[in-house]
């Protein structure tokens, strides 16, 4: 299994950027903000990633109608860097990981909603996520 992955540094500057591949309103795509492997063990350093990646992974590949992708946050290090950090907080309002976000396509721009840590481990929730309940 696993989810189609984005490289951090080809993401738009901002979440309206995404605009482009979201051609009319209410068109939608998600980004799953994570964490990279821990070189030990070759899992995501983050406990709270390992819990919800693989309830992700399971969902997104029965609803291949979604479009969704990874992005990783980096390292633990990269993670707590203020500078680094502040990219995720500031520009794409990233404030822990794993984080499950739904852009959608607007008349006015990009709606975003957010699944956070540990709710993002239900699968449950990732359903009523999806479906805006």
């Amino acid at each position: 299994m696993g989810l189609p992955q984005v490289d951090a540094s080809s993401l738009p500057s901002s979440p309206d950027g995404l605009k482009d591949g979201l051609p009319k309103a209410g068109d939608s795509t998600y980004l799953f903000f994570i964490v990279g492997n821990d070189e030990a063990t070759g899992q995501p350093w983050c406990p709270d990633v390992r819990a919800a990646l693989p309830v992700v992974e399971k969902y997104f590949a029965q609803h291949p109608d979604l479009d969704i992708s990874t992005v990783s946050v980096g390292s633990r290090p990269e993670w707590k860097d203020p500078e680094r950090s502040k990219l995720w907080r500031s520009t794409w309002g990233i404030r822990a990981v794993p984080t499950l976000v739904k852009y959608t396509r607007t008349e006015e721009g990009i709606s975003q909603e957010q699944l956070v840590e540990l709710d993002a481990a239900v699968e449950e929730n990732v359903e009523k996520f999806t479906k805006g309940l």
